[in-house]
């Protein structure tokens, strides 16, 4: 696959409306972004958007500096330039650190993985009816449990020809186990139910050398903005 600005905008575009609609956030859009209501950080918009252009962001600057709450999240390789223009803005960076990640799923396996311990339980849950205003035609949420202990789970969106990944996460006590990549693998055999040509995931720095093993690759670093009052007190936590 060869990834340029429009395939970056594209993506982009596929994993925000996957990942909104698995996460059940209120999503609107404007010129050049994507925006997500998260009741889970103080009801605050997260705005996304793809490599900017300086007026580009500029614009979406003067939006996301409004209030405290809001973030800017850019999918893009231009590190340098949006941390220099959000300081100009009056704005500072968060993070680096996740990167949005993209393989082709025809490479990856659709049967669900072999638990060799008998005492893990591998559960996985579709949610509910496609809602009109949802993204997704399916969606599921999967957990592999000792008891009712859960150590590892996860959820994929299915977006036409998009699996959009999201929180896959292994209890810290239980990693270096196989745990994640056996609900990775669980997850993208339900995905492969459908007709998915490309799979995506916003992966931490723990996630990526998951990703790798299973033949994904980095398609952009994301750059987190927050207003300057947000930074002071995320320094004061």
């Amino acid at each position: 696959m060869k990834f340029g600005s429009m395939e970056l905008d594209e993506h982009t575009a596929a994993w925000f409306a996957g990942w909104s609609a698995v996460r059940g956030y209120e999503g609107r859009t404007g010129p050049g972004y994507w925006a997500a209501l998260r009741p889970d950080l103080n009801d605050g918009w997260e705005y996304v958007c793809a490599d900017p252009t300086h007026e580009a962001f500029a614009a979406l600057a003067a939006e996301v500096t409004v209030e405290a709450n809001r973030s800017l999240c850019i999918v893009g390789p231009h590190i340098h330039d949006y941390v220099k223009w959000a300081h100009a803005a009056g704005m500072g960076m968060v993070s680096t650190s996740e990167h949005l990640m993209v393989c082709a799923m025809e490479t990856q396996d659709n049967e669900d993985p072999f638990l060799v311990d008998p005492d893990l339980r591998l559960v996985v849950k579709q949610l509910g009816a496609r809602s009109s205003a949802s993204a997704c035609q399916a969606r599921f949420t999967g957990a592999i449990l000792r008891g009712d202990s859960v150590l590892a789970h996860g959820s994929v969106g299915v977006n036409g020809e998009y699996a959009v990944f999201d929180r896959l996460e292994t209890h810290p006590g239980h990693r270096r186990q196989g745990l994640g990549m056996m609900m990775m693998k669980s997850l993208t055999a339900r995905a492969l139910d459908y007709p998915v040509t490309t799979g995506l995931v916003l992966a931490s720095t723990g996630g990526q050398r998951l990703y790798h093993k299973l033949g994904w690759r980095s398609l952009s670093p994301m750059t987190v903005l927050v207003p300057r009052e947000r930074l002071a007190q995320l320094a004061r936590l």
